[in-house]
């Protein structure tokens, strides 16, 4: 597989150049309809939401310029008069920066034009699902980024699906959000597969159905083809965004997954979820959108985990997937 089909690396390529492009959109909207540069509006902003004079090393912090670019910015706000600066009198190096009343103005003037850009061009392409869980799982990498990685890492906690416990290779915590995301995502992508499944990708998903059932004595095995099939599934839906982020998820659960130790309803678990399956296959040949919510509320329910009990259990390095 090349590295641009993986869905990793389709995932950090669409966070990069979504980025980017929304950045120069932004930034030209703003120029264009308050003369204002997008820089000197982030400033504004975050002063704003301070709400009290704050140090330049803490705006380093917060606009991401850089110190030398933050300089630049300052001095020219503060010749138009938006900011003010003085020495902070504990640290004659360091300069703390406060809004004028003139720059309160001014950003209460170009903030409608921001929120509506961001509503425009970031927000309305999708649904408030997706965006949420765009914005949790980017949460989760700032975490992961922000952990120093020093000192011997905790064993994982088992992750636990029904009667079958997940052996992992990484925090169970990570894993546990993972699969939150991914079933948050399930009913609108199985609606997208509903409405737009061809022949050949029934064909194909019957294809994945047969390997389920050739490996239900194989619970590994078993789960791995159980994300096969939802691989194909979500490789129907036409919205570029749902696609990639969904992908993105079952890699990370297939990357951290080791084992699986079942308990004694193990078999009847592999055969109740494999019925399942059988049955949103079925409704995706069909076309039948009332037939696919509700199986993809019955595979939640089977799959999903209780975000509240999680951030308990998470405290206690123990998570459970009822």
């Amino acid at each position: 597989m090349a590295a641009k089909d993986r869905p990793d690396v389709a995932a950090w390529r669409a966070m990069l150049y979504a980025n980017d492009r929304l950045l120069k959109r932004l930034a030209e909207e703003m120029l264009r309809e308050q003369g204002l540069e997008l820089s000197w509006y982030e400033v504004l902003m975050h002063l704003a939401e301070a709400q009290r004079a704050i140090t330049q090393r803490e705006l380093v912090e917060l606009t991401l310029m850089g110190q030398s670019g933050l300089s630049r910015v300052l001095a020219k706000l503060e010749a138009a008069g938006f900011v003010r600066r003085v020495a902070v009198e504990t640290d004659r190096r360091n300069l703390s920066v406060e809004l004028t009343d003139r720059g309160r103005e001014r950003l209460r003037r170009a903030a409608p034009l921001h929120l509506q850009g961001i509503k425009r061009w970031f927000t309305d392409p999708m649904t408030a699902r997706q965006v949420d869980a765009i914005r949790v799982g980017l949460e989760r990498v700032l975490h992961n980024l922000a952990e120093d990685g020093r000192g011997p890492r905790p064993q994982p906690e088992p992750v636990a699906i029904g009667p079958q416990l997940l052996s992992l290779s990484t925090d169970g915590v990570l894993t546990a959000d993972a699969i939150v995301v991914r079933d948050a995502l399930e009913p609108v992508m199985l609606a997208d597969a509903v409405r737009y499944a061809r022949p050949d990708d029934v064909g194909e998903l019957r294809r994945l159905l047969s390997m389920m059932t050739r490996r239900l004595d194989s619970p590994v095995e078993f789960l791995r083809a159980d994300w096969a099939l939802h691989r194909r599934i979500a490789q129907i839906s036409p919205n570029d965004v749902l696609r990639t982020v969904y992908l993105s998820l079952v890699t990370t659960l297939e990357d951290n997954v080791d084992a699986i130790v079942p308990d004694k309803s193990h078999p009847s678990y592999l055969q109740h979820r494999l019925r399942l399956h059988a049955d949103i296959v079925e409704a995706i040949a069909d076309s039948d959108a009332r037939a696919i919510a509700e199986l993809a509320d019955r595979h939640r329910r089977t799959t999903a985990l209780d975000a509240a009990p999680a951030t308990r259990r998470a405290k206690t390095r123990r998570q459970s997937i009822r």
